[in-house]
């Protein structure tokens, strides 16, 4: 087993977690310096957690989309398909795994419909539920934007755009992202690994 050839696993994971915290002190010595394939698979990795921890699923994927990585080469000739790869990912339930985080278990139930000319924002995970239900109940009703709560309600719209924003622009890559720069390469690894995500569940 591959694991059984790392010696030790947990101080490989930690200087991992601790390289994308920026963190040099790892009790162990410094992270050795890591090729431009780790510094890309590394960077791909964080950007598809999307603000959330770093998963082992994010670091797989990130392996396969690097291109000319030694990694991603390995895993091909061994037959392993990307796309099957991160079909299986989600096809699995991350609560069974060790990757599971209680941020991306309450993203995971999120959702943002538009009805008509309305864009409804669905949270689902039973902690924002009970909290929403005693607020409507202490408010006598639902809670808008208007006097003195309006102020409250502008970080949600900025966030909700931002996030909207930031999906367009993956369904809709613009020319000038494809310019071979590390930030070029790592924006269309997550759009490649993202996108028919997004359209599949849309569809």
């Amino acid at each position: 087993m591959l694991a059984a050839r790392i010696d030790p696993v947990s101080r490989i994971r930690a200087a991992v977690l601790a390289a994308l915290e920026g963190s040099r002190d790892l009790g162990t010595g410094p992270w050795p310096a890591g090729t431009p394939a780790t510094e890309d698979t590394v960077s791909t990795a964080s950007a598809l957690a999307g603000g959330a921890p770093v998963g082992s699923h994010h670091l797989l994927e990130a392996m396969l989309r690097t291109e000319n990585s030694m990694a991603a080469r390995v895993l091909r000739d061994l037959g392993v398909d990307p796309d099957t790869v991160a079909a299986k990912i989600d096809e699995l339930d991350p609560e069974t795994t060790a990757d599971a985080n209680p941020e991306e278990a309450a993203a995971r139930r999120m959702e943002i419909r538009l009805v008509d000319d309305e864009v409804h924002l669905i949270l689902r995970d039973p902690a924002t539920v009970a909290i929403a239900k005693r607020v409507t109940e202490l408010a006598d009703g639902p809670v808008a934007g208007v006097g003195p709560v309006a102020g409250m309600f502008v970080p949600l719209w900025r966030s909700t755009n931002q996030l909207l924003s930031q999906i367009q622009r993956m369904l809709e890559p613009e020319p000038e992202e494809e310019d071979g720069s590390a930030a070029g390469k790592v924006a269309k690894a997550v759009r490649t690994v993202l996108a028919p995500r997004l359209r599949r569940r849309a569809g």
